[in-house]
């Protein structure tokens, strides 16, 4: 009878075990799409979805303005639902430059003719960068989606 019990135990652990299998989080979808300015692709930069509650998934925008978000594992997607989207694609430019260490930092410090200071170049325009200022929204279907923005300003 003892031994009984134990294997019925053992197989409905089992079952439990191969039930739960799935991921713990919320279901995602994948995402791709390109993101353009008046028609010319972004070159960098990065793309992040805001869903109502929850995680936001993130990408890289590549140097042919295309793009793939992730929000627990590489390339899983965003959430499903309505999201806040937002472009942040800068540069920096002038300012000194930094070393790989504090000595070599100091040292390029000392060298430098001028200390101009650091200056952000926005590649799109800087309100598309937050998520009070950027108006684009994307929503995110179970299957594939792909969601390109070309921004006209």
């Amino acid at each position: 009878m003892m031994i009984q019990a134990r294997y019925g135990l053992m197989v409905l652990m089992a079952g439990l075990l191969i039930g739960c299998g799935g991921s713990d989080h919320e279901e995602t979808a994948p995402v791709t799409g390109k993101v353009t300015l008046k028609g010319t692709p972004v070159t960098k930069g990065r793309i992040a979805f805001y869903p109502s509650q929850g995680r936001p998934a993130m990408g890289a925008i590549q140097s042919d303005g295309t793009y793939s978000l992730t929000t627990f594992d590489q390339g899983d997607g965003a959430l499903l639902g309505k999201h806040r989207v937002t472009i942040t694609a800068s540069e920096t430019v002038g300012g000194v430059s930094m070393g790989t260490s504090v000595e070599e930092e100091l040292k390029l410090a000392m060298e430098a003719t001028s200390y101009e200071q650091a200056k952000t170049i926005w590649l799109v325009p800087q309100k598309y960068s937050n998520r009070k200022t950027s108006k684009l929204q994307a929503e995110v279907v179970s299957g594939s989606n792909t969601h390109d923005f070309n921004l006209d300003e």
